[in-house]
């Protein structure tokens, strides 16, 4: 009985060896195919994403605040409904040049309204009749017009109201001109004469009853005035300190605007004081060309390094700009953000994480690197080298080569990321 025991027990431990050694090959296999992949996925050369090498421009530049120092008259005088402009922001004027006419009452206002249209009206008639007596030349009046609609969306551009004013004048006469074979001289001659009595009879009601608002220098006419005009000076910047920066800004005199009618900026420079890292002003010498973009404006200006003000103990510093560039908009703009640019590249832009060093040995054993990205041509990876101009946050600017093909090209397909990359090798996804 009990060998029958036996006997039965041996026999199970044999029926069970067999499928213990089942289950270590099927392990073993696994194994042995998990490793070939990590192993071949180790010394494959694949890649995960691609880019194209695009043209940008870039900017070395850090932003600040500036502000304005200008050597300014205020231009005092009743303003209001009775008041009406003859200059605008950004013109030139001479000195006793007429900048405003300020009118009696409201009944004086009225007439010159009056008189303006028929004046007009008059200059156009008598330019008609010249142009009759004339005679014009039809291709070359239509060129004339050409160039001087160009020239007024110029000046709209520019915010040049007076001399918008002037060139449409001579737009509405080049018309006249184009048309002279049309024109009833009888019938303007007798236009013209009506409208002139008309107008000579408005004229004697006006007499005594308008003030002119004259320039009291020469200069660049400005319609606001802000307070800083006696604070923020030539003279001001002799001594200024960070500490005497930051009490300017804080002193605006009071202005009572019904009171001004603009101010003059004289000269022909301005300052543009803007509190900056020290680290930047680090970067920068006196006598340096420097670009200020006016953000809020989207305008750009030249400008050089007036000075730098830095004071021991202090992590800022203080940027003075000097710049001769008038406009309509920067002769009213006090406080403004900017951008400060000291270069700008234009190139390819390449992302930081798809650059690489590529080592090469000659027959010497000299060592040679390069740096550059690899780019996807076809199935194949390519090596092409880079001359980076300019290192942004994530990418870099690099040189574009017309002629040297090793180099990388416009649409190029650049390899962001990838692994065990080599030149001229097949790679897959």
């Amino acid at each position: 009985m009990e060998q029958t025991i036996g006997n039965k027990q041996k026999h199970k431990k044999r029926k069970r060896a067999p499928n213990s050694r089942l289950a270590f090959v099927l392990v073993a296999a696994v194994l042995a195919v998990y490793l070939g992949t990590r192993i071949i996925g180790a010394f494959s050369y694949t890649y995960d994403e691609t880019a194209p090498a695009v043209h940008v421009t870039a900017n070395d530049s850090f932003m600040s605040t500036g502000w304005f120092f200008r050597d300014e008259i205020a231009v005092t005088g009743s303003t209001g409904d009775s008041m009406r402009h003859i200059v605008y922001s950004g013109e030139r004027v001479q000195q006793d040049a007429p900048l405003a006419l300020v009118y009696a009452d409201d009944d004086a206002l009225a007439l010159s309204r009056q008189i303006e249209p028929l004046e007009k009206r008059i200059e156009l008639l008598d330019a008609a009749l010249q142009a009759a007596a004339d005679g014009s030349d039809t291709a070359k009046l239509d060129q004339m017009i050409t160039l001087s609609i160009q020239q007024m969306a110029a000046q709209v551009k520019d915010g040049s109201g007076q001399a918008l004013s002037s060139s449409s004048e001579s737009l509405r006469t080049l018309s006249l001109r184009h048309e002279s074979s049309n024109i009833d001289t009888a019938a303007i001659t007798t236009e013209r004469d009506a409208l002139s009595a008309e107008l000579s009879s408005l004229e004697q009601q006006l007499s005594g009853r308008t003030t002119q608002l004259t320039a009291p220098s020469s200069g660049y006419f400005s319609e606001i005035v802000d307070g800083y005009e006696n604070i923020m000076t030539y003279a001001s910047l002799e001594d200024i300190t960070i500490d005497s920066f930051h009490t300017m800004q804080e002193s605006a005199e009071t202005v009572d605007s019904s009171q001004m009618l603009g101010k003059i900026i004289r000269g022909f420079t301005w300052y543009l004081v803007a509190e900056i890292p020290v680290e930047q002003a680090d970067r920068l010498t006196t006598g340096q060309s420097l670009r200020v973009n006016f953000m809020q404006a989207s305008l750009e200006a030249p400008v050089i390094v007036y000075s730098i003000v830095k004071e021991r103990g202090r992590d800022t510093a203080l940027l003075v700009m000097e710049g001769t560039e008038f406009n309509s908009e920067l002769v009213s703009m006090r406080e403004q953000p900017i951008e400060i640019i000291l270069a700008t590249y234009s190139g390819l832009k390449v992302p930081k994480s798809a650059v690489r060093v590529m080592e090469t040995t000659d027959s010497e054993g000299n060592v040679t690197q390069e740096t550059g990205v690899y780019i996807l041509s076809g199935a194949f990876s390519k090596f092409k080298i880079i001359e980076p101009l300019f290192e942004a946050e994530d990418y870099y600017v690099v040189k574009q080569s017309a002629t040297n093909a090793d180099m990388l090209v416009e649409r190029d397909q650049i390899i962001v990321s990838g692994r065990n990359l080599q030149n001229n090798m097949v790679v897959r996804t």
